[in-house]
């Protein structure tokens, strides 16, 4: 085989892919995920690669860009997924190993007509899985063409394109990091601990960080697909006990944790303390309004509602939106709205192609820090209004009657079905909704006090059965 041509061994990869005996659970409501290689393994990502290319969801043109993480699989799974779309017609530019905003970069800067990333994002080393993307960066989630690259893949037509498409590597590094940089020019005197987990993140940041003015300590910025040291998780407590540990030599430093694919980002503030992703929002919010005209902020229904308090008072116009990354970009998009923000830690910007951007935020953070002379625990004083649980999470067997039960226990509230159950009074609320992956409720509960806020958990966890 060594000395075969080029189409031989395209060929003979085609033929050790093809077939539709992949498991449907690998299409969440979001992208494509499993364990690799028993749920998702090279002949589904060659299936994957097909039904992109053939289900009629890419309408602007024959190229797209394909880029990895640096997990187990990925480059595997990569090199199938091409296959499976080269051989349904398309152009492949493989920029290779990348976080995920720099793939939304890539396809923008390269005027192409869609893109696929291979990531598991903040799951375990032992998950693999794809993002998929359209013109623009815009997702391809449930709802929005998924379902139509479902179909393709798992029962794909016998009709063939007229020519096998083409793949050429190009590097977007360069000029990935020249964008971020013509847009920030931070200088940052206290020390920021950074935490990038191992994860795509760390070479890219650290070019990033050499255009920059900021007194930082690197952890583990050396990419590992194992994630030797912790889950490339920041939203996980247990993760963050290295970064906890390096912010305690130096007192008053300031510490920032990535996830695997680089789009989620989690702020400590000088105690120590995870700054919740909704407060987060709320700081950024405030600085980019004061800086602007106004305009749209996007918030989900998790947060808190200081949020939309503090987006009004800097003259902007809150949008409440249901949770969920590709849901909140089709927002952003239909609302032109400037920037957004989750209780997960994404970040979304107009100036980032609607997209969100872990650097970015981190660039953007430290720059409203420096301007306000604040230290982020102060910052966050004003946005501590509330008491907020977080969100948490029950098992339950049927999603369906649970709400049911709950939203009669509490009809006297104010009623909303945006995602799940949102119930509001005037001192309290709460949202729950089921879990897309698992047999799971998540509640998330904010109330006037401390004390209220556990009496109204107890309630509701009550009226769960």
């Amino acid at each position: 085989m060594a000395g075969g041509s080029a189409t031989e061994k395209a060929g003979h990869r085609e033929s050790r892919h093809r077939g539709p005996d992949i498991d449907p659970a690998i299409f969440k409501s979001y992208d494509i995920r499993g364990l690799y290689p028993e749920q998702l393994n090279e002949r589904a990502a060659h299936q994957v690669g097909w039904g992109y290319a053939t289900s009629g969801v890419v309408t602007a043109g024959k190229t797209i860009v394909v880029g990895r993480d640096l997990r187990r699989g990925s480059s595997d799974l990569s090199e199938a997924f091409v296959a499976g779309a080269t051989a349904g017609g398309l152009d492949v530019l493989d920029i290779g190993m990348c976080t995920a905003p720099m793939l939304y970069f890539a396809v923008n800067e390269l005027c192409a007509a869609g893109g696929a990333m291979i990531t598991a994002s903040h799951n375990p080393a032992a998950y693999n899985g794809l993002k998929l993307v359209r013109e623009t960066a815009i997702p391809i989630a449930a709802g929005h063409g998924l379902e139509a690259v479902k179909r393709e893949a798992l029962n794909p037509t016998q009709s063939r394109p007229s020519s096998q498409g083409t793949v050429r590597k190009e590097s977007v590094l360069e000029r990935y990091v020249r964008f971020l940089t013509a847009r920030f020019k931070v200088c940052y005197e206290g020390l920021v601990v950074i935490d990038a987990g191992n994860g795509a993140v760390g070479p890219i940041l650290s070019d990033v960080l050499r255009e920059q003015r900021i007194n930082h300590q690197d952890l583990f910025f050396a990419p590992d697909g194992s994630f030797p040291n912790h889950e490339a998780n920041p939203m996980k407590s247990t993760t963050l006990q290295h970064l906890r540990r390096a912010m305690a030599s130096t007192p008053g430093s300031l510490g920032v944790a990535f996830d695997g694919d680089g789009d989620r980002v989690s702020f400590l503030d000088e105690s120590g303390e995870v700054t919740r992703g909704d407060l987060m929002t709320g700081f950024l919010a405030a600085w980019i309004l004061d800086s602007s005209d106004g305009g749209k902020i996007l918030y989900d229904l998790r947060s808190s509602r200081v949020v939309p308090e503090v987006i009004r008072e800097h003259g902007g116009q809150p949008v409440k939106t249901r949770v969920g990354n590709p849901f909140i970009k089709h927002i952003m998009r239909e609302e032109h709205a400037v920037f957004g923000g989750e209780l997960a830690c994404h970040f979304y910007y107009r100036d980032f192609f609607y997209c969100d951007c872990a650097i970015y935020a981190m660039l953007q953070a430290l720059q409203a820090l420096t301007q306000s002379g604040k230290k982020l625990v102060e910052a966050m004083v004003p946005l501590r209004k509330y008491a907020h649980s977080g969100e948490l999470n029950f098992a339950i067997i049927d999603a369906g009657e649970t709400l049911r039960r709950v939203e009669g226990a509490f009809r006297d509230g104010s009623v909303s079905h945006l995602d799940g159950l949102s119930v509001d009074y005037s001192d309290w609320w709460f949202n729950l909704r089921p879990s897309n992956t698992e047999s799971l409720m998540r509640l998330s509960l904010e109330a006037r006090t401390e004390q209220m806020m556990r009496e109204k958990i107890g309630l509701v966890v009550q009226s769960l059965g």
